[in-house]
């Protein structure tokens, strides 16, 4: 596999149109890049997101093979990298083909090749990263959002602490909730920790809506685009974080 990265831009690109955007909702998941996946679609759901994803991703006008991602680096720069459009990991061709949508595949070998270059992930995500080929499993999504978006996320409950649920947040949670349901648009996820959900441990999720009037939450796993409807009760006790924006909070 042969990726290029450079911090230029050169010639003239072609912005990812709507219509790949609203492919995210149905991109299914088959590397551990919930974190990644659950981001794309989250961001898919407000107008600052989609004009991020807009500015991040590119369809390379020279080369219809090819799509130019962007990430910043740990310093704040914005780099990019061009990812052939059939890009895979010799090997493991068969889980590559398997993702049909190739900007999920091409957003997956550069935040890989980021890895391999910036070793930037959590030390907690990253200290198998010497005994696997895909540098960019298994991280946190908070660490994936500020690098696509150049912004660290506003809303952050208990990522990286070590209780196995949000029960001792209840307070905050509960106010993230209302502050949801008075303003659906939002870019979030949820993510299970150690608890573990559809038998899943570590598992990330697009929040999709919550309802206080029943008392309920909605989660999407990507793995297999399932969505599921939760008893708020025993969503505080199952999830361990949740991170994210508003949409005001992308604004440029």
């Amino acid at each position: 596999m042969k990726c290029e990265f450079t911090t230029l831009n050169v010639g003239f690109k072609s912005s990812i149109s709507d219509k790949d955007i609203d492919g995210f909702k149905d991109a299914k998941q088959h590397f551990s890049d919930c974190y990644i996946m659950s981001t794309l679609e989250s961001l898919s759901h407000t107008d600052n997101g989609r004009k991020i994803l807009k500015k991040q991703i590119e369809r390379d006008d020279k080369n219809p093979y090819q799509i130019n991602c962007y990430l910043y680096t740990p310093n704040g720069i914005r780099e990019k990298y061009s990812i052939p459009t059939k890009s895979v990991v010799s090997g493991y061709e068969k889980l590559y083909n398997a993702q049909d949508n190739e900007i999920v595949r091409s957003m997956d070998v550069t935040v890989g090749e980021y890895e391999k270059k910036y070793k930037a992930k959590p030390w907690i995500c990253r200290f198998t990263d010497d005994f696997k080929t895909y540098t960019f499993e298994n991280s946190l999504p908070s660490h994936f959002m500020t690098i696509l978006t150049g912004k660290k996320p506003t809303v952050n409950i208990a990522e990286t602490d070590f209780n196995i649920d949000l029960s001792s947040k209840k307070e905050e949670v509960m106010e993230l909730f209302k502050r949801m349901q008075n303003d659906k648009n939002h870019s979030l996820v949820i993510g299970t920790g150690l608890k573990m959900l559809d038998g899943r441990t570590w598992h990330v999720y697009v929040l999709q809506d919550v309802d206080l009037d029943n008392n309920t939450i909605t989660v999407k796993n990507k793995r297999g685009n399932i969505t599921k409807v939760m008893n708020i009760d025993t969503a505080i006790n199952t999830f361990k974080f949740i991170v994210g924006y508003f949409d005001k909070d992308l604004e440029s």
